[in-house]
């Protein structure tokens, strides 16, 4: 997963599937996140991924409505369909994106 190096709203536009990290270097939960969200979006060729550290981009999470690590935000078509912050099920939330693009792709 890269870094993000654009505006992520920019991203949130152009990209079919974005997957957003917010995590923090010293954040455990947000390496084991960030890995297992690497293997699925390789799944998903349509999927582009960013990683946006906390720390690096304060401005970007306040205009986000992030204030917490990890937090994880996925859009499909412009749209956010997941998201979630903190103490969460990651298998629960990308099922739901599963379902999400198996209405949408008909």
């Amino acid at each position: 997963m890269q870094e993000l190096t654009e505006r992520p709203e920019d991203l949130i536009r152009s990209a079919s599937l974005l997957v957003l990290l917010f995590g923090d270097e010293a954040c455990a939960p947000c390496h084991a996140i960030r890995n297992r969200l690497d293997v699925w979006v390789n799944r998903h060729p349509e999927a582009e991924a960013r990683y946006i550290p906390i720390r690096e981009h304060p401005k970007t999470c306040a205009q986000m409505g992030i204030f917490s690590a990890p937090t994880v935000l996925i859009t499909m078509d412009g749209q956010v369909v997941a998201r979630e912050s903190g103490v969460f099920s990651l298998d629960r939330m990308l099922e739901n994106v599963e379902r999400a693009l198996a209405i949408r792709d008909g």
